[in-house]
């Protein structure tokens, strides 16, 4: 098994014209997986135990401004204290999903924060190589087992190399991609 004890994170930004985006920020280390949505006022969790849950931000000072996204966790999962709990990531057999948010296209610019640092390490998809009608993106990220990639392939077909954003440093990989929908 790869070292896991690195901690990797990366973004991931949608380019409209010459702005980008910040839409979510994706931590992991430690067989932990964090979803931050940025001016959202809450985050997911994927713990190494198989625990997830959606927590509330407590900083006072990233109020929730009401973006426009719908969140939803990989596989409904037992209930556990006041969330729920999943297979653990280490060993998987078949890559699944951890996380999936729809993001409207036509409301970017007004509830989706600029980005103006660097775009290294980030996941960078370009507004402009979707179909002229796409109104709506699903942003997926799963956990994807280096010995069954087939797994992901199965449950998402014809994902372009173009929308698929794959972090193979730690086991099992992450992988982040962008569905579009009319």
């Amino acid at each position: 098994m790869k070292n896991d004890i690195t901690k990797i994170e990366f973004r991931i930004l949608i380019k409209d014209g010459d702005d980008y985006y910040y839409i979510l920020k994706v931590e992991h280390h430690d067989l932990e997986t964090l979803c931050f949505y940025p001016d959202a006022g809450f985050h997911f969790t994927e713990h190494k135990s198989g625990e997830a849950h959606i927590r509330v931000e407590k900083n006072k000072k990233r109020a929730a401004e009401g973006i426009p996204i719908a969140v939803t966790t990989g596989e409904a999962g037992e209930p556990f204290g006041n969330g729920f709990r999943h297979k653990t990531p280490k060993d998987l057999g078949v890559g699944y999903s951890i996380t999936d948010l729809l993001v409207p296209l036509d409301s970017l610019h007004s509830d989706f924060r600029k980005y103006d640092r660097s775009i290294e390490e980030c996941f960078v998809v370009d507004k402009d190589q979707f179909p002229k009608d796409t109104s709506l993106v699903r942003i997926g990220i799963w956990y994807v087992p280096s010995r069954n990639k087939a797994s992901f392939e199965f449950n998402n077909p014809d994902i372009p190399e173009y929308l698929l954003y794959k972090v193979v440093q730690c086991e099992p990989q992450i992988w982040a991609f962008v569905e579009p929908f009319s």
